[in-house]
């Protein structure tokens, strides 16, 4: 055999090695290889894309959309400044509900692992604060303080009213008469059963509705002295939503209809405080998603994913970098996607148009000055005629009272999503005012399409460390 045979025997060899390796890998992965594979072929990658014809191509049009946007980022910062703020006004109780309270802003982060009834809530000034003390939001009761935080100081656990073992007392009142009583008083706390085809709604229960002596009428809250609660008086005249008297086939079922979607709707809330504890007042949060130093500089390379379906591309930055699965994408003031499946050196963007991404949003209705939690967003992927982003959304609230069955407005991320901030920009929908399972069509800015230069949201932790 000569020497050329023998060099070209060796190389199938190893060929064929690689081959059946990457076979196996792809059968049953192996972190530690797969990192190593990822850090030994990241040069390559990376040089295949710089030289790659179509990329040079496309370039000027990529750097005018970077350009656009650039130009337009501080009118979106700026915009999401005024959205906080809106949001905040929005959370605080009407002025006969602030009487003899101290009010401490707080922003939903996100679910307690493993807890889905309770949420893990950031906010203003812990000062003061304390287990028991109540959580609203506007004139609406959420729950309470179930814990401080032992390890991050701004953060504390609420524990909400659809727990299984949360109880409150409330009373009902006449719809009409606002003033006037209906029955005795009641406990609320839990979910109640869902009738069959409501898989989509959530109730709040009335438990031993035998003596309640009524079926219909506003809920608020009304705590017994008897229970001992040290700050319960504190959440008297909230909120719970409005009773009802549904039949079933063995017998009637009262429920609560809550005026807030508790699965994922929670975004800014209100922690209620004696005012003797730190003096009366407001603490609300600033704004920090724009903070330099909660995002990483990355590139967008070429297509991370072959599926036709998916509109997802490949990052430069990995775990070296400091990114993380599940983490905003954006350039400016404008969400481009999420982190998929990071690598040690790259990552995979799950676009908006990339079916099964999950998104916490939030709506600035035209003409309205209040913002609206929508809840989550589900992609169904992007329409291929006008290049629309096709959401499904399960609105559990009425989006507005008598209204028109449509209204045009703004979309934003909302908070209580991790690795999401909240102010990005999503896009403009119509949404349908009732409840019920609807899809939207969301028209984003053509130009986010066209970046190469993004960035990667590291959280509020980084930029706090920095500062």
């Amino acid at each position: 055999m000569t020497p050329l045979a023998r060099i070209l025997s060796r190389r199938r060899t190893i060929y064929l090695v690689l081959l059946l390796v990457c076979a196996g890998l792809s059968l049953r992965p192996v972190p530690a290889v797969e990192r190593g594979l990822d850090v030994l072929f990241a040069p390559t990658r990376a040089l295949a894309v710089l030289v790659a014809p179509l990329r040079w191509l496309r370039m000027p049009k990529v750097h005018a959309a970077e350009r656009d946007l650039y130009a337009r980022a501080e009118e979106g910062r700026s915009g999401a400044v005024e959205l906080l703020a809106a949001e905040q006004r929005a959370a605080l109780p009407s002025p006969a509900l602030r009487q003899g309270r101290r009010l401490v802003h707080g922003e939903v982060i996100r679910r307690s692992r493993g807890h889905l009834d309770r949420v893990e809530v950031r906010v203003a000034d812990r000062t003061g604060l304390a287990a028991g003390m109540p959580v609203v939001t506007g004139d609406a009761y959420v729950g309470r303080v179930a814990a401080l935080d032992r390890e991050d100081a701004a953060l504390v656990l609420v524990e909400l009213v659809t727990g299984s073992d949360f109880y409150v007392g409330a009373e009902v009142f006449d719809d009409a008469a606002r003033d006037a009583l209906i029955g005795r008083p009641v406990i609320v706390g839990g979910l109640a059963a869902e009738l069959p085809d409501s898989e989509h709604e959530l109730h709040l229960a009335v438990h031993d509705p035998s003596r309640r002596g009524a079926r219909a009428g506003r809920v608020v809250v009304r705590e017994l002295e008897a229970y001992g609660e040290a700050y319960a008086h504190l959440a008297d005249g909230f909120s719970l939503g409005r009773m009802e008297t549904v039949p079933r086939k063995r017998a009637e079922l009262t429920r609560i209809v809550p005026e807030l979607d508790f699965k994922s709707g929670l975004f800014q809330v209100v922690v209620l405080a004696p005012d003797e504890d730190a003096g009366p007042g407001e603490e609300a949060l600033e704004l920090d998603t724009f903070v330099a130093a909660s995002w990483v500089r990355v590139q967008g390379l070429t297509r991370g994913d072959i599926t036709p379906a998916r509109e997802g591309r490949l990052l430069s930055g990995g775990l070296v970098a400091g990114v993380s699965e599940g983490s905003a994408v954006a350039f400016g003031a404008h969400l481009v996607g999420r982190v998929g499946e990071v690598g040690w050196t790259t990552a995979d963007l799950r676009g908006l148009g990339d079916p099964g991404l999950r998104l916490a949003a939030l709506a600035q209705v035209d003409g309205d000055p209040v913002p609206r939690a929508l809840g989550e967003l589900v992609a169904l992927g992007r329409d291929r005629d006008d290049g629309s982003l096709r959401f499904r959304w399960t609105a559990r609230v009425e989006l507005e009272g008598g209204g028109p069955e449509r209204v045009g407005a703004l979309l934003f991320t909302g908070s209580g999503e991790e690795g999401v901030p909240r102010g990005l920009v999503i896009g403009r929908a119509e949404l349908p005012t009732t409840r019920g399972v609807h899809e939207l069509r969301v028209v984003q800015d053509p130009e986010v399409r066209e970046l190469d230069q993004l960035y990667v949201w590291r959280g509020h932790g980084v930029a706090e460390a920095a500062r």
